[in-house]
């Protein structure tokens, strides 16, 4: 815009930040960035840090709520999301968890007991946060962390066996177009993210031979489909007995197959299966605050950048936090 009326970019940010938007005037009567929280040394009551609360919107809370970290220029930053309308609640420049529950603290209480689920994933910190802030709320790990370490125990296992030959130094070309194992293994790693149902003929073929070639790669396969699965939406609703014979089921195979990666799957899924079947009840994910991750990350790049922090957070709120007219009876 700068460049079409022939302004400087600086010039323009300035006069859009200091005279057309309303960054100042609801700095001034506190619609914005108008709390703080601190932290505290313990012993002496010395405050060692402050930091704004940036955005404070109670009016978008609800039943059901989503709390991630985004890292914005280098620099964690929570957000605490509404499910249903994707509004932001709360943002706060930090993840020490002292100064984030105080911040949530700040929301009504009878609004915060009112919430019933609150979607996370799998940090101690962030659960400890939502164990101490939303006590009346069910805790549901993210599906899609559970995952993300499924997947990444496959991972594991594919790399084992790539490493392995990578000693042994053997080139056999024994395989489609002529590749090398080592090739038929990194040609071949994306279509095992995939489930079953959603391979092509060639793409089939060519993993019956890889299977062939490396059978436990097949088990480990197997073991990640199978719990996949299990996770899908298809089951929402389906009754508790059901769901966790099903997981037992899984984790015997799991055990049988003597993978170490798919071991330490089964001790975190064990460690966390009250809060991780929650998920079967309302099917919640938290990827309304991914979504409000990316469309952060898109406003940053459109952006070029973040010239000033605290006005860039002025307009996330403007963006993505204002709340939404009450319809009139």
């Amino acid at each position: 815009m700068a460049r079409c009326f022939d302004i400087e970019p600086k010039t323009l940010f300035r006069w859009y930040k200091d005279t057309i938007s309303d960054y100042h005037q609801d700095k001034r009567i506190g619609k914005f960035a108008a709390h703080q929280v601190y932290e505290v040394e313990a012993s002496t009551g010395e405050i060692l840090k402050e930091q704004v609360v940036h955005i404070l919107q109670p009016d978008n809370l609800g039943h059901t709520l989503c709390i991630d970290e985004k890292m914005v220029d280098g620099k964690y930053t929570t957000i605490l999301t509404n499910h249903e309308t994707g509004k932001i609640i709360l943002l706060i420049d930090t993840m020490k968890p002292s100064m984030v529950k105080e911040a949530i603290e700040l929301l009504p209480k009878d609004k915060r007991d009112a919430v019933r689920y609150i979607n996370a994933d799998m940090s101690p910190t962030m659960r400890s946060i939502c164990e101490h802030t939303f006590q009346e709320a069910n805790i549901v790990i993210d599906k899609f962390h559970v995952i993300k370490h499924i997947i990444d125990a496959l991972t594991h296992v594919r790399l084992t066996i790539k490493n392995k030959l990578k000693l042994e130094k053997e080139s056999n070309k024994d395989n489609p177009f002529g590749w090398t194992d080592l090739e038929f293994l990194n040609k071949t790693r994306y279509l095992l993210f995939k489930l079953p149902l959603e391979f092509k003929t060639e793409q089939q073929e060519l993993l019956n031979q890889l299977f062939n070639k490396f059978p436990t790669l097949h088990i480990a396969y197997d073991l990640c489909c199978q719990i996949r699965l299990w996770y899908s939406k298809d089951n929402i609703g389906k009754p508790l007995v059901w769901l966790e014979k099903q997981y037992q089921n899984w984790k015997q195979n799991v055990k049988s197959s003597s993978l170490k990666s798919f071991l330490k799957v089964v001790k975190m899924i064990d460690y966390h299966f009250d809060s991780i079947i929650e998920y079967f009840y309302k099917g919640l994910t938290n990827a309304k605050a991914e979504n409000i991750n990316n469309r952060i990350q898109r406003f940053i790049t459109n952006n070029y950048g973040i010239k000033n922090r605290d006005f860039f957070f002025y307009r996330i709120q403007v963006y993505f936090a204002t709340p939404a007219p009450q319809k009139k009876n």
